[in-house]
């Protein structure tokens, strides 16, 4: 069974996954309503646990960052589902950790092991699944952040360095305010790269978290992750979105899942997760 560190980690990894896909709202009329499926997302917390979040899917017309967030939760989180997963020819049932939200302890995780996830979707009885491979691990070489002010807002600016592994490799780096709370409205900073320009060598690079008013008492976490293509496009094409300033003249976005009868995405990915403490800014 989960301890309460393993808890309170699951709700803050899938309270950023549920949120991060929350859409702008249109100010239309005559559009229907989508038909209602599942929506898949997941994280996992190296040598703790497997965390699989289940939703419902919505239209922009009825959820966004100004929604009531704790109500419309209620609304999309679907519960008292059979999830399994199987890998290395056993098969696993996740616990039911919270309204929506499953876990597992004991998965296996080894890089380049393939797992699979299954179970009866509640809206047409037939089967969801989606098979995703562990990546390699790849941590941060070394991560200094410092603070920096301007007459509007203080930013969060972070220097980093990798090792890149053989191989093509992209990488996500998640940049996140924390605190008791666990206010999932604060969604996370998202910065992507890949190693197009650098190959099997130690690479440093830096960027500045923009948007955010950090201040020298915040708690941060900020977590490097070796993603696969598939999930790297999709995030890319998310960040082009969230950052069109005039939305009504892009065009209409259809992201990519892994996920057979569902959308969403299934990953195993290892995160190496830094929490930066207030004096350490």
């Amino acid at each position: 069974m989960f301890a309460k560190i393993h808890h309170l980690l699951l709700i803050i990894c899938l309270s950023l996954l549920i949120y991060a896909c929350f859409p702008e709202p249109l100010d239309v009329e005559g559009v229907p309503s989508p038909e209602n499926q599942v929506v898949v997302n997941s994280q996992i917390v190296p040598d703790q646990f497997l965390a699989v979040s289940i939703t419902r899917n919505f239209s922009a017309l009825t959820a966004g960052p100004q929604s009531n967030i704790d109500s419309f939760l209620t609304t999309i989180l679907i519960s008292d589902l059979e999830i399994h997963i199987r890998a290395d020819g056993q098969t696993y049932i996740m616990d039911s950790v919270a309204e929506g939200i499953y876990g597992l302890d004991d998965l296996p995780q080894e890089a380049g092991t393939l797992y699979e996830l299954s179970f009866i979707n509640p809206y047409n009885g037939d089967s969801t699944r989606a098979s995703t491979t562990m990546m390699e691990f790849v941590g941060f070489e070394s991560l200094e952040t410092s603070l920096l002010v301007n007459e509007f807002d203080t930013l969060l600016d972070v220097q980093y360095s990798l090792i890149d592994p053989q191989g093509k490799n992209w990488y996500m780096i998640n940049v996140q305010e924390l605190d008791s709370s666990i206010d999932i409205t604060n969604r996370p900073f998202t910065e992507l790269i890949n190693d197009e320009n650098f190959e099997d060598e130690s690479y440093q690079s830096s960027f500045t978290v923009f948007f955010r008013d950090f201040a020298p008492q915040d708690t941060i976490l900020i977590s490097l992750t070796n993603i696969s293509e598939e999930y790297y496009e999709f995030l890319e094409l998310r960040n082009e979105q969230r950052y069109q300033f005039i939305s009504e003249l892009g065009e209409p976005v259809t992201y990519p899942t892994n996920v057979i009868n569902g959308f969403g995405f299934f990953n195993a990915h290892l995160p190496d997760i830094r929490i930066i403490q207030a004096d350490s800014l």
